[in-house]
């Protein structure tokens, strides 16, 4: 198996009408001491504390790998560990919501990636999305937990009504917000040169990444990616707090 190096960046920014910014990210870091793990969350716009919801939802999930990773050995080991992290890190949410009145009703999307050998493996709940660009080609891997989405499923809008419907942000599936949720699951296998992107909707409001393709492609560093994508949906009026992380997987002999 040919060695892989995974390079990653990240952007974050409340935007330019929202008073604070409820997304949290993680790409992995010296102080957390968890490899091989990239997440995005959206706290609930319009819910208490969706900013306190999306950064517990992290917290919890870094604690939860950072003590099993010595028992992850396999893809299903991996697989396992993000059901069971994701719902540790729902049950903690929802148990601090109902604490108290200002807490009532906290929550956050969350699409997590785990790259493990040659595979990346995806958990997702709500309208945050995960994408891969391979060889000019955009793929996207998650599907919102939207109404939109279910009103475009059952033939009730069309794909360009999606985006300028009026309950575009209500989301149908969110952690945090009840005892128990469902997860999608997905597995990719990687190849060299291969992006994949998370990102929450704030940067999908302005940003086509179909049209960034070339640019992403024909870039090598991760964070310059991110921070022009955000900064390309900030100019573009920024209605959203706006997160996207970008990883690359590179063949391990290229490593400087």
């Amino acid at each position: 198996m040919i060695p892989m190096l995974i390079v990653y960046g990240a952007y974050t920014h409340k935007g330019k009408v929202r008073k604070r910014n409820e997304d949290y990210f993680y790409i992995p870091n010296k102080t957390k001491g968890v490899e091989d793990i990239a997440m995005v969350a959206d706290g609930m716009g319009g819910h208490n504390a969706g900013d306190l919801a999306s950064r517990m939802v992290v917290e919890h999930i870094l604690e939860y790998f950072y003590q099993h990773k010595n028992n992850i050995k396999s893809i299903d080991d991996v697989r396992d560990a993000i059901h069971q992290a994701m719902q540790n890190a729902n049950q903690k949410v929802y148990e601090y919501s109902i604490t108290d009145a200002m807490y009532s009703g906290m929550g956050t999307t969350l699409t997590l990636a785990y790259f493990f050998e040659d595979t990346v493996c995806i958990g997702h709940v709500g309208d945050s999305r995960g994408y891969i660009i391979r060889e000019g080609e955009l793929k996207q891997i998650t599907k919102d937990h939207s109404l939109v989405q279910e009103l475009l499923e059952n033939g009730s809008i069309t794909p360009d009504e999606m985006q300028h419907h009026p309950q575009k942000n209500v989301i149908t599936r969110a952690l945090g917000t009840d005892k128990h949720v469902r997860i999608d699951y997905y597995e990719v296998k990687m190849q060299p040169n291969d992006a994949l992107i998370l990102c929450t909707d704030g940067l999908l409001n302005h940003v086509n990444i179909e049209d960034k393709i070339e640019f992403i492609m024909s870039n090598r560093l991760p964070q310059h990616i991110a921070e022009k994508l955000g900064e390309k949906a900030l100019d573009g009026g920024g209605i959203d707090n706006i997160t996207v992380v970008v990883a690359k997987y590179l063949n391990g002999a290229e490593k400087r």
